[in-house]
């Protein structure tokens, strides 16, 4: 068997041009679309990571936040409880005063006319008292 050099150089010369064709034409464009596609998701991934690290700093935001109105709302709280007790107090002494004011009054409109009513029988009992005053003093 004969080697024909022609043939062999041929072939070989067949074999690099198709390798620079497949590398040129089908190779490099999967290898490009390959790279781009890792920085699609390597960006993603840090756009994924720069929104849960501001999620998380939203988050403790809104803890801080919740934690402080807990706190004033607390505040808040004694302080209506602090006055709704002192409301609370002036308006029980105010009824207190006007039961107290409305019972002498009708305590001192009842008491006039019974005054009136025993004054009478009453003068003769007021003068013996008087006069035994008098004599008991004088004596002693």
């Amino acid at each position: 068997m004969l080697i024909d050099w022609f043939t062999v150089g041929a072939q070989a010369l067949n074999f690099l041009v198709l390798v620079w064709l497949l590398k040129r034409f089908l190779y490099q464009p999967i290898l490009d679309a390959v790279d781009a596609r890792e920085r699609r998701i390597a960006a993603e991934l840090n756009d994924a990571e720069t929104k849960q690290a501001q999620a998380s700093q939203q988050r403790d935001e809104f803890a801080r936040r919740n934690e402080e109105i807990a706190g004033q709302r607390g505040a808040l709280l004694a302080q209506a409880a602090d006055e709704a007790a002192i409301v609370r107090q002036r308006l029980l002494d105010e009824a207190r005063l006007a039961a107290e004011a409305l019972t002498a009054r009708r305590r001192q409109a009842l008491a006039l006319p019974y005054l009136a009513a025993i004054r009478p029988y009453a003068r003769p009992y007021l003068r013996m008292i008087e006069a035994a005053h008098e004599k008991s003093t004088s004596a002693g």
